[in-house]
């Protein structure tokens, strides 16, 4: 019923219009009140509190029937209902009061102002005051300027965490001298009615009254994690536009090729559509069907453009419109991993030529892992290495051994699932990402201090030898660790405290070579975390995406610096936070 409410409100009331709703805000804002006059903008908030409270599945119909009418309605409602659907979460019974059963119906706007907390660089800083906070940064983006009146803004706290509260999206100036100042409307390519500004906040005092709620640091990252499809409706609601565009003119230009085009996308849509329904997915797999949806909206998007002919040059051409609302949804909550996977389903080979051959020239192939025996090195309170003889080849004709270990035992390879609850597991790591050409730094110089660390001085000095790191390398860090494998204690190198102390990778360094877009990182100690990192900074960094982690090698002193590569031969645990590794090095 509301889904039919909403489709019939769009068709007769904001469809005609859409033009003037992407440049036009008062025209939007009108679209807007029109949602809410029919209780359409609350639809996650429970009853309880006045709102609708339907299913995931009918609000994500919803988000893809908004978007095929008004990408500038979607992308501005969208920003509300994130608001309410925060304020639901909100311990602040008060704010809930005050806001929840106003906001269905329009009564009450909220924006949001959040998506700079998961960069890098300065942060905008909330620090603890008496009755509340002190915030002082820069917001780069907050959407209904002139069109919301309050909106949710977020600010790092001083452990990591972030405060969320709710601030005037007005000009404002305190009497304790804390100030909110607005640029003015970004010139943008699509939906520039939703009048998106950034906010400059100086010395500006939240009340614990106007806070919505505290969350721990790394909330942003789980929170993408858990809700990495949420965004897919509006993209494929954009596709859905972009094929209605395809059919109109099929219908006109009585074009075989037209109807083949529009047959092929819509079948490809509902792929898609069905296959992000589905309960289940890993994060891999969900940022891949994000990234599916992204390429549909373009795609079809540029086939409106294509089937328009020269008229679509015109700004004002539905086809234009609807493209450019695609290059929109395309960075839309973006994220390293959905960033990553877009780029690769833009690139992907079968679409464009076949694989090409991959060869592997060598003289040498060379052993980097450690023989496996019950007295190797080991975490405290990782499972012991056990082997049972289960038959002996006197009496039973054949040898065969019984053995168990930890999936992290001796020679292996970390899986996102070992830091990350919705990380992937080792056994859905693709093959082709197990061969990889490496590098090595070597540090056994420094590791005289066994707890120094890989700075980015380090990797800088050895460019300059050696030239600019390949993006999609391995990068082994040899500290000469593998020298003391046969002492545990020594390898271990526990204080008296039981502080453990061996060399690593610094997280300055890492963020580093990320930079240079690599597959992984290896090393020949313990960790690739310094053993004074209980954080593992260098693991979770690196373990955000489906990269490698490979840790306790050996032989790195018997490899070039450049030309190698690595075959990682894992064993394909389902669900493995990780697994031990046979990893071999082809050197030329």
């Amino acid at each position: 019923m509301i889904l039919d409410s909403a489709k019939l409100y769009l068709l007769k009331e904001v469809a005609p219009l859409a033009n003037e709703i992407d440049t036009h805000p008062e025209i939007l804002f009108k679209a807007l009140r029109g949602l809410g006059n029919l209780g359409l903008l609350a639809l996650r908030v429970p009853p309880q509190w006045g709102g609708v409270g339907i299913s995931d599945q009918d609000f994500a119909s919803f988000q893809e029937l908004v978007a095929r009418y008004s990408g500038a309605l979607a992308f501005l409602q969208t920003q509300h209902q994130s608001a309410a659907g925060m304020l639901v979460q909100s311990s602040n019974s008060r704010l809930q009061q005050a806001y929840l059963p106003r906001i269905g119906n329009g009564d009450v706007l909220l924006g949001v102002g959040f998506s700079h907390i998961r960069r890098l660089g300065n942060p905008t800083i909330a620090i603890p005051v008496t009755g509340g906070y002190q915030i002082d940064g820069f917001v780069p983006w907050v959407t209904g300027w002139n069109l919301f009146a309050e909106f949710i803004v977020a600010a790092t706290l001083p452990d990591g965490g972030a405060v969320f509260g709710i601030v005037p999206f007005v000009e404002t100036q305190q009497a304790t001298g804390g100030a909110i100042a607005f640029s003015p409307p970004m010139q943008l390519a699509a939906m520039r009615s939703t009048s998106t500004v950034s906010a400059t906040l100086t010395q500006f005092f939240l009340s614990s009254d106007r806070v919505v709620f505290v969350k721990p640091a790394g909330w942003i990252h789980n929170n993408d994690i858990k809700n990495v499809l949420r965004a897919t409706p509006l993209a494929i609601g954009c596709a859905m536009a972009g094929l209605d565009i395809v059919k109109a003119t099929a219908q006109t230009k009585s074009l075989a090729f037209i109807d083949k085009a529009f047959t092929a996308l819509e079948r490809e849509l509902n792929e898609c559509r069905e296959a992000i329904a589905q309960a289940q997915h890993t994060f891999t797999q969900k940022v891949q069907l994000r990234a599916w949806a992204i390429d549909l909206a373009v795609r079809t998007a540029h086939a409106a453009v294509t089937v328009s002919s020269g008229s679509a040059n015109d700004t004002a051409h539905p086809a234009q419109r609807v493209y450019r609302e695609a290059l929109v949804y395309t960075v839309s909550g973006q994220t390293p991993a959905i960033m990553e996977a877009t780029l690769t389903q833009l690139t992907s080979p079968p679409r464009y030529h076949s694989k090409k051959r991959q060869n592997i020239s060598y003289s040498q192939v060379i052993h980097l892992s450690h023989v496996i025996h019950p007295d190797i090195p080991q975490w405290l309170g990782d499972p012991p290495v056990e082997f049972e003889t289960v038959a002996e080849l006197h009496q039973d004709g054949y040898y065969l051994r019984r053995f168990a270990f930890g999936e992290h035992t001796a020679t292996h390879i970390n899986a996102p699932k070992s830091f990350y609850a919705d990380g992937v597991g080792i056994d859905q790591y693709p093959a082709d990402l197990l061969v990889v050409p490496a590098i090595v730094l070597n540090i056994q110089a420094q590791a005289v201090n066994p707890d120094y660390t890989l700075s980015v001085t380090d990797i800088l000095n050895w460019e300059q030898q050696h030239g600019v790191i390949d993006p999609g390398c391995v990068v082994l860090l040899y500290t000469g660790w593998q020298n003391k494998w046969w002492d545990k204690a020594a390898f271990l190198n526990a204080d008296t405290s039981g502080n453990l102390h061996f060399p690593g990778f610094s997280c300055d360094a890492t963020q580093f070579l990320l930079q240079r877009q690599i597959a992984g990182v290896g090393i020949d100690t313990h960790g690739v975390d310094s053993g004074q990192d209980t954080t593992f900074a260098t693991n979770r960094l690196i373990l955000e995406r489906t990269r490698i982690v490979l840790e306790n090698l050996t032989n790195l002193d018997q490899l070039p610096v450049r030309g190698s590569t690595l075959a990682i031969g894992i064993l394909r645990l389902q669900n493995g936070s990780g697994s031990p590794a046979a990893v071999m090095a082809f050197v030329p």
